[in-house]
C-alpha cells in the first residue's frame, strides 16, 4: 500500500510501516501497516521486536505538549 495511503487512512495517528519500495532519494513510498496508535509509546515499544526497514511517522499535525 502506498505511506500516502496508509497516513490518510489513519489520520492523527502513530504509524510503524515496513517498507517494501523507495523512491530514488531512498524516501519510503510503499509499505505494509505494523502498528497503528493515538500514543507515541506504543509504537516505540512495537519497534522493538521489528526487523527491517521501517518507517515510523506521525499521520497529522505533531499535538503540541500541554
Amino acid at each position: 500500500m502506498k505511506i500516502d495511503d496508509i497516513k490518510r487512512k489513519y489520520k492523527n495517528e502513530w504509524l510503524l510501516i515496513k517498507v517494501k519500495k523507495t523512491d530514488d532519494k531512498n524516501r519510503p513510498v510503499e509499505g505494509e501497516l505494523i502498528a497503528h496508535s493515538k500514543k507515541r509509546d506504543e509504537i516505540y515499544e512495537k519497534m522493538k521486536g521489528v526487523k527491517g526497514h521501517t518507517y515510523t511517522c506521525y499521520s497529522g499535525e505533531i499535538p503540541e505538549k500541554g
